[in-house]
């Protein structure tokens, strides 16, 4: 049952922002933390990060969101590359790690994405290390400044 929850959820999600980056011209400035409108029910917010680092020569987009859909809250990192499933994505808020799964080239939160969102909200930096299948380390560097005005446009404005 789970999983299946997880895999629509997935695929909902996966529409969400393919709709995004289709049909809304987006403003990909590292450490902004940027707002949009998909529909009346969801929004996002999302961040590029300031840094990223890892021996690779080909990466997509990194981008690290926070989705809202009706009362639904969730936390979402897409990485560029497909993830390895056997490790863990490692995040740090400040100086407390938190464990995400990765599944494809996105990272799911194994806390309460509540919980995440309360750290992100409270803390200042926030670092994601995470390997892909080919056994590459990265490491994406966020700022959390503005974190917490973006996330109360979310909550006002969808």
């Amino acid at each position: 049952m789970f999983k299946q929850k997880l895999l629509y959820l997935t695929l909902c999600l996966s529409l969400l922002v393919g709709n995004l980056f289709a049909t809304h011209s987006i403003d990909f400035e590292h450490g902004k933390w940027s707002f949009k409108k998909i529909n009346n029910k969801t929004c996002s917010i999302f961040q590029v990060p300031t840094s990223e680092k890892g021996d690779y020569t080909n990466r997509g987009a990194v981008i690290f969101y926070v989705f809202k859909e009706g009362a639904a809250e969730y936390v979402r990192i897409d990485a560029g590359y497909p993830y390895d499933s056997q490790k863990y994505v490692k995040v740090t808020i400040d100086s407390k790690n938190y464990q995400f799964f990765g599944e494809d080239d996105s990272a799911w939160s194994m806390a309460d994405d509540t919980v995440i969102i309360k750290a992100l909200k409270a803390g200042k930096k926030m670092t994601v290390v995470g390997y892909s299948k080919r056994g590459t380390e990265t490491t994406d560097t966020y700022t959390l400044i503005g974190f917490t005005n973006a996330y109360n446009s979310l909550q006002q404005d969808c």
